[in-house]
């Protein structure tokens, strides 16, 4: 028997003995943490390592842009051609490779990772070297010049930058042009300059030439020029509207009364055609001149006129087409015996826009008293704030924040008509022949009369409001795991603080920090909490407390504080949840309704979100049919305890939910009995099976049986070990989907980060696990945003004209 025991043990440690070794690296998962610049050259060695035992190393992927390879007894890896490609192509701040390598006893499969310098090594590059536009002419206000230029696409220019790569345009100084600046949603390294009109343009010199620049956002910035050259179509001819040398006449009727209506020279045309409209249209007749270029227009008869009727309003229009045309409102007073002569005080102002700051009072607004005349508050909407005191008009304070004062405005205003009373006042007043909306706001028409102002008050923001935390809530429980633990689970972040500020403009910009500490830090503008590389180093849990500043940061803004607790978390505290067939959302949904009903804090360390589908296009790496995967690593506190992976396995297997889910520990997903070609980590198949056997006459057929036994079981990977196996899809060419950070009862929304994606199965029932979805994200996340359209008719905004003759405003539409 000692005999039997000892030719085993020698067995297995020659056997153990011919296995791939190295002292530094890992042939199951190394992840090499010195990064990679970019600008390296190709066939260049970025990492060594001494082996033993393996006689060769190689990379299955076609198009790799690192491959392995042996140097005596040295590991090396080397970029590839194809890596002065990896910017061009790809956004992923880490190169993933499977390696399979072939040791004396057998075959093995790794993976090795690769982190990337990140710098700004590329400026902004137009897609064309030039951009020429031809435009049809009468173009309205904001057109959008695209489809003229590059054959429809725009201006577009590529910034292939991992990081900071958001490409701003502008344009040289003009009268004409303004620019933006767009993401493109199928590209995350393309964007779009649109070319918006100023104002309407009925005519343009023969060329226009701008230069539009791109700057991106990296450190330092990078930028690029291009030039565009805008043409006016000159086979278009244009011909300016008709326009009456009067747009308003105001005369007091009398016998054989004749108005002569003469359109502005250069504007006439033998095309004009001329109406009369409104209630008294009937009373006149209309006579046009030969040459087409004015009308004659006279009351019919006094006789038949109305006893009661105190004046004749009607409007003349020369009209082209539906958008050239003018008019010219004609007002004929009727006298009376009977009724007062009209007084000769006037409002000075017909419209006035005043703005006035919130949460204070206001004297000396507007002067109440003109000569013997004295104005009165007609309306005032919303409320009742404005009264007059001491001749002027005064206010209560308001607050711009109410909502429900000024619900239904486009912004914080008020709309106040005054009138004007004086002594001896007629009674005669002109009709209202504005129907248009003005530019300060748009609340109410403008009546047109003699005796009326229209006070439009706009109300500035005062900074009278502190940042409210939204998310999330003072003292409240987190975990994150210590550094070790991190490096295999790759957390993107603790969470995101929301705050919001009901002030306006720089008054609502939030800036976030953290009292200073060895474990996490924030980003100030985003709220995103990360962890530092000590994180719980030594500690078991840490307070911190935030702070959130509106005014951008500044002395002068208002501060807004609270604390969380985070506390570190181990792998016997965790547990890894696999579900099929379920969208994020109703995931998220379902952890919410299992904290409730559990009466826990439930929150996720990491999750991936997959997605398995056919794409509509196969150069698209977008998919439709989708149908979801999701792994996530989930923790969960009772009060201020975190529990065990039992517990929380009970609390997943005792939830009344239609929730499917496979349920694991997290070594599991790194260290169970699964074939080593879809696993990040290899596992070691027992290659002897020691059977006990009675009675020494048959110790020597025991011990050559064995002997045989193991030399046929040779280490294998898989079923065909002829040719180095493959993985089913290609690394670089797998379906990637974004991370969608999971949001528990305690867990922000969050932004995608660009390491986290994982790889799709063709298969719902071998699900692959967290480890292995942490690979490569090549799908980009899309922009909702779509392209501006031109405004309407109905949007474009109106301009205010005075005529000097008499008190009266016209409002003209563009």
């Amino acid at each position: 028997m000692l005999l039997f025991l000892s030719v085993l043990a020698i067995c297995v440690r020659l056997y153990a003995a011919q296995e791939c070794s190295s002292p530094t690296f890992s042939f199951t998962s190394h992840l090499n943490t010195e990064l990679l610049d970019l600008t390296t050259l190709p066939h260049v060695v970025i990492a060594s390592f001494p082996v033993e035992h393996v006689r060769s190393a190689t990379v299955q992927t076609q198009d790799s842009y690192i491959e392995s390879r042996l140097s005596g007894t040295e590991l090396q890896f080397v970029t590839t051609e194809a890596f002065a490609l990896y910017e061009e192509r790809e956004i992923q701040q880490v190169i993933i490779i499977q390696v399979f390598y072939e040791c004396t006893t057998g075959l093995k499969a790794g993976i090795y990772r690769q982190f990337l310098k990140l710098a700004n090594n590329h400026a902004p590059r137009f897609l064309q070297e030039a951009y020429e536009a031809l435009v049809p002419l009468p173009l309205p206000k904001n057109f959008d010049l695209s489809p003229y230029l590059a054959n429809g696409a725009g201006i577009m220019a590529r910034d292939i930058d991992l990081e900071n790569n958001t490409v701003t345009f502008s344009v040289s100084a003009n009268d004409y042009m303004l620019i933006e600046s767009h993401a493109v949603p199928d590209d995350p390294k393309q964007f779009k300059a649109i070319l918006r009109l100023k104002e309407q343009v009925l005519k343009m010199p023969n060329k226009l030439e701008l230069t539009v620049t791109a700057v991106d956002a990296g450190i330092p910035q990078k930028t690029s020029e291009v030039s565009v050259t805008i043409e006016p179509d000159l086979s278009i001819v244009y011909d300016d509207p008709p326009e009456f040398k009067e747009t308003f006449i105001n005369r007091t009727i009398e016998k054989d009364l004749l108005l002569q209506l003469e359109l502005i020279p250069g504007t006439e045309t033998s095309d004009v055609q001329y109406s009369v409209e409104g209630t008294d249209a009937t009373f006149f007749t209309v006579s046009v001149w030969s040459n087409n270029t004015g009308i004659d227009l006279k009351v019919n008869n006094l006789d038949t006129l109305p006893n009661a009727k105190a004046f004749l309003n009607v409007v003349v229009v020369a009209r082209r087409s539906q958008l050239q045309k003018t008019s010219c409102v004609v007002l004929l007073n009727i006298p009376s015996e009977s009724l007062p002569e009209p007084p000769k005080t006037t409002v000075e102002k017909v419209l006035s826009v005043l703005h006035l700051e919130e949460m204070s009072t206001h004297q000396d607004i507007f002067p109440l008293v003109i000569d013997s005349c004295t104005y009165s508050i007609q309306s005032q909407t919303p409320g009742e704030y404005f009264f007059i005191q001491d001749s002027s008009l005064a206010s209560k304070a308001f607050n711009r924040e109410d909502a429900d004062l000024f619900t239904g405005l486009d912004f914080p205003q008020f709309w106040i008509v005054l009138k004007l009373l004086c002594p001896v006042r007629s009674t005669l007043e002109a009709e209202s022949y504005n129907h248009h909306t003005i530019d300060a706001g748009p609340m109410k028409d403008i009546e047109y009369a003699t005796d009326l102002t229209h006070l439009n008050i706009i109300v500035d923001d005062i900074n009278d409001n502190s940042p409210v935390f939204d998310f999330p809530t003072n003292n409240e429980r987190f975990a994150f795991p210590s550094a070790s633990l991190a490096q295999k689970l790759l957390p993107d972040q603790l969470l995101t603080v929301v705050a919001s500020d009901l002030d306006e403009g720089i008054n609502a910009v939030i800036r976030y920090s953290l009292t200073k500490n060895d474990h996490f830090d924030i980003h100030p503008q985003t709220g995103v909490i990360f962890p530092l590389n000590s994180v719980f180093a030594h500690e078991e849990s840490v307070s911190i407390e935030i702070f959130a500043s509106d005014r951008d940061g500044a002395e002068d803004g208002n501060i807004s504080t609270m604390k969380l607790h985070v506390h570190k978390v181990t792998e016997a505290q965790l547990v890894a949840l696999t579900v099929s067939n379920m969208d994020p959302d109703t995931f998220e949904s379902t952890l919410q309704e299992i904290s409730v009903k559990a009466n826990i804090q439930m929150g996720t360390i990491r999750s991936v979100h997959s997605v398995d589908g056919e794409a509509s296009n196969p150069n698209s790496r977008s998919t439709v049919s989708a149908r979801y995967t999701t792994t996530a690593i989930v923790y969960a506190f009772q009060e201020d305890r975190l529990l065990r992976q039992d517990e929380l396995q009970r609390v997943f297997e005792s939830a009344d939910t239609n929730l499917t889910v496979k349920v694991s520990k997290i070594n599991e997903l790194y260290g169970g009995s699964v074939t080593i070609i879809d696993s990040d980590t290899t596992v070691i198949y027992p290659y002897i099976i020691v059977a006990a056997f009675f009675g020494t006459l048959a110790m020597a057929m025991a011990a050559a049986a064995f002997y045989y036994r193991a030399k046929a079981r040779q280490p294998n990977v898989s079923d065909d070990t002829s040719a180095y196996p493959s993985r089913s899809s290609d690394v670089s060419d797998a379906i990637i989907v974004d991370n969608v950070h999971n949001i528990s009862a305690s867990t922000p929304p969050s932004e995608d980060y660009k390491i986290s994606g994982g790889i799709i199965t063709e298969s719902d029932d071998n699900l692959r696990p967290l480890s292995e979805l942490l690979t490569i994200k090549e799908d980009a996340e899309h922009d909702d945003k779509t392209a501006p359209t031109p405004p309407t008719q109905q949007e474009r905004k109106k301009s205010i004209k005075f005529n000097e003759n008499v008190e009266r405003i016209e409002v003209l539409e563009p």
